[in-house]
């Protein structure tokens, strides 16, 4: 371009010297294209000048996207943390209340158990007193002879009597849950069913059996209401 506009500027030079037409004519000519240059230089220089005038506005966004961010992240921080807590006071909560439920179910089980206990022991007291009665019962028919009864029909008839009412004694109880302990003559000593009143040496006898039971032991729904007296053979060797 500057080439072409000193080629234009010399033949206008010259041609002014012999042609004054065609002098004004290069004038112009040069005139135009060195508005146009100017304008050319103009058009360029502009988005340089465009891009110096965005450059702050860029860093003003990415300083505000910056500033966005931060608080973002710390909204987000507090939420997470906030969200710690609950979960540490729903663990809290669940712990008390899986304890509630089982001191509940301690209490149901344990009320339950007063109650059946209550039910199945609130007659310990009477059904103790009841046995003596059927001890009585036991010693009277106990003292009867057989042979005595075959010929003595009065005697036959209150034997049976006896009889009967003290089998109808003892089912009384069973409906109770009151059951008689088996305790024969040559059974184990048991020391939680039995009660030892005497020990005696018998030979040919196994030490620590039952040499006599001298009155019925009783239970009462699983429970000793009253332990058999018995006496046992003793073991001589020691």
């Amino acid at each position: 371009m500057s080439l072409l506009l000193s080629t234009l500027r010399a033949s206008a030079f010259a041609a002014r010297s012999s042609a004054p037409v065609f002098g004004e004519f290069a004038t112009r000519v040069v005139s135009a294209s060195y508005s146009s240059t100017s304008s050319d230089a103009s058009t360029t220089a502009t988005p340089a000048d465009s891009a110096s005038q965005q450059q702050p506005d860029a860093t003003a966004a990415a300083e505000a996207a910056a500033a966005k961010a931060a608080e973002l992240a710390a909204q987000v921080e507090k939420l997470t943390q906030q969200l710690k807590e609950k979960d540490i006071k729903f663990s809290e909560l669940t712990d008390h209340y899986k304890h509630a439920l089982a001191d509940a179910e301690n209490l149901r089980q344990r009320t339950k158990r007063e109650v059946e206990n209550a039910h199945h022991y609130a007659v310990t007291k009477f059904a103790k007193d009841v046995l003596s009665i059927g001890d009585v019962l036991a010693m009277a028919l106990s003292t009867v002879k057989s042979e005595q009864l075959a010929d003595n029909k009065p005697l036959r008839d209150l034997h049976e009597g006896l009889t009967l009412t003290s089998n109808e004694l003892h089912a009384t109880l069973h409906r109770h849950g009151v059951m008689r302990i088996d305790a024969t003559e040559g059974d184990k000593f048991d020391p939680k069913l039995h009660n030892a009143l005497f020990q005696a040496p018998v030979p040919g006898r196994e030490p620590g059996t039952l040499l006599q039971v001298t009155k019925s032991g009783y239970m009462i729904h699983g429970r000793v209401l009253r332990p058999a007296e018995v006496g046992v053979v003793q073991d001589l060797s020691s």
